[in-house]
């Protein structure tokens, strides 16, 4: 298995690339299983942490949602939020979500 993601497109990507050097295979399927926001994605739980995240790869973030969303992808999370700073976590959970469910499922 550890030989088709590190074979696959998406991990050409260093945002993925990150992520998938944080987190081993089970805390992925955690991840897909029950999101962030269920406290598993531990380096991704603060706002200082998803904050960091976004800035360091804002570009792979906001092309992989671009692609799932489509043009008005940005209103998508502000509509679920009060706060710059909620929103960019918000962003980052949902990509870390997408990605490691991308990575279980094989569709990479």
């Amino acid at each position: 298995m550890t030989t088709t993601i590190a074979t696959s497109p998406l991990m050409q990507l260093p945002a993925v690339k990150d992520i998938v050097s944080t987190y081993d295979m089970d805390t992925l399927r955690e991840i897909a299983n029950h999101g962030c926001a269920s406290g598993v994605a531990h380096d991704h739980i603060y706002y200082t942490q998803t904050w960091d995240f976004f800035l360091k790869y804002e570009d792979d973030i906001e092309d992989y949602l671009f692609d799932m969303y489509g043009d008005d992808w940005l209103e998508v999370f502000a509509r679920e939020t009060t706060s710059i700073r909620e929103q960019v976590n918000l962003i980052v959970w949902s990509y870390i979500n997408a990605i490691a469910s991308d990575l279980v499922d094989g569709d990479n």
